[in-house]
């Protein structure tokens, strides 16, 4: 018993977590497949538009390594989400727990997946704004 009288219990199942952390490296593998798509699109938009990127390779590979950097931030912040996964299982006990797990893993990750897709499509947008 906790101070305010309700029972504590653990966050996460022990099967729950260990379902979860099993794919955990393939989430961020998705994450960062997708990140690097991303850049790359928004690069290559920039120079289908005319609008070369850089000036020359250390221009192009400082902002690679400050966009990588700040990728891998948000890599991080999407793991701490990734959290939720089995946080939300143990709260919603679904009747059928495998198909709950592969349905909210594969949401999660295509979700994470339109945070680096908003890069290009900002970009598009500025480019065809600005083209006219």
């Amino acid at each position: 018993m906790t101070l305010t009288g309700v029972p504590s219990q653990p966050l996460f199942t022990p099967d729950g977590w260990s379902w979860w952390q099993a794919r955990r490296l393939r989430y961020n593998l998705v994450l960062a497949a997708g990140g690097w798509v991303c850049y790359g699109l928004a690069v290559g938009l920039n120079y289908a538009f005319g609008h070369p990127v850089w000036k020359d390779w250390r221009g192009g590979l400082g902002m690679t390594l400050f966009l990588g950097t700040v990728y891998l931030v948000v890599m991080g912040a999407a793991n701490v989400c990734y959290l939720l996964g089995p946080a939300l299982e143990r709260s919603v006990d679904p009747a059928n727990l495998d198909r709950y797990r592969r349905r909210t893993w594969a949401m999660g990750a295509v979700g994470s997946l339109a945070v680096p897709a908003i890069f290009p499509l900002v970009q598009l947008s500025l480019l065809i704004a600005n083209s006219r």
